[in-house]
């Protein structure tokens, strides 16, 4: 297990690459409680890291319902299932509301055990000093969202976390050719996030493109061919649901 740990101040965040596709998964905590994002990949060794920081897991977060993100059977194969969701039904589960029919199959987590989640959803759950936001971007699938993490940072970490899964690698984005997927609706999704302020640091769901391991938005913007192809296709996207959109809310 590779790790890499962001000190933000409120909160820290710790890379997790985990699994044989190269997939980060993430802990967020702000010194006494933590929450994952998409944990899939050998939940009883992120489980144990958590305790071995004498931090107490909370919940777990989730940007879309593939199996890599989410756990279940690999499509098309006799192997055993990834862990994921079902190893942490005992925390409360959070995932885009269009993505839990999806999840429910892949992972055989009831339905009743997901949070929805929608757009402009506020999910507090490491304190006051941190807000996580929730930005609808289906494309990748159909009910995919991002998380926006914001508090009073420090320098390092720019003017807060964004958190892609596959809807936004550093040069490159998710397929959409599997169930749900869907290229215009990707394109108006990277056009959105292409709204935020330079300095948000993108932290996406594989590491196709390390090193680095992430990198700001403004980078992102100039480097990344597939969001550049989105700006100039969606010139003029909706508002993102928080204050610190370069648009005017």
């Amino acid at each position: 297990m590779s790790i890499a740990v962001l000190d933000c101040g409120p909160v820290r965040v710790h890379q997790l690459q985990l699994g044989p596709m190269s997939n980060y998964q993430y802990v967020l905590d702000n010194g006494k409680v933590a929450v994952t994002v998409d944990a899939a990949w050998d939940i009883p060794k992120i489980r144990r890291y958590v305790e071995k920081k004498e931090l107490r897991l909370v919940a777990g977060l989730y940007t879309h319902g593939h199996f890599d993100h989410v756990g279940g059977k690999f499509p098309g194969s006799s192997e055993g299932p990834v862990q994921g969701a079902l190893e942490l039904q005992d925390l409360p589960l959070y995932l885009g509301v269009r993505d839990i029919e999806a999840a429910e199959l892949q992972t055989q987590v009831a339905a009743s055990k997901w949070h929805p989640l929608k757009e402009g959803d506020k999910v507090q759950l490491l304190g006051d000093d941190v807000q996580i936001w929730v930005i609808d971007t289906p494309g990748h699938t159909l009910g995919g969202v991002t998380f926006w993490v914001e508090g009073n940072f420090h320098e390092a970490c720019g003017e807060g976390l964004m958190f892609t899964g596959d809807t936004l690698f550093l040069k490159n984005v998710g397929r959409t050719d599997l169930p749900g997927g869907d290229p215009s609706s990707l394109q108006r999704s990277l056009a959105r996030l292409s709204g935020a302020v330079d300095g948000a640091q993108i932290l996406p769901g594989h590491s196709y493109d390390s090193p680095p391991k992430r990198a700001d938005l403004a980078t992102v913007r100039r480097t990344n061919s597939a969001m550049k192809a989105a700006m100039a296709r969606f010139p003029s996207p909706p508002p993102l649901p928080w204050s610190r959109s370069k648009v005017e809310l």
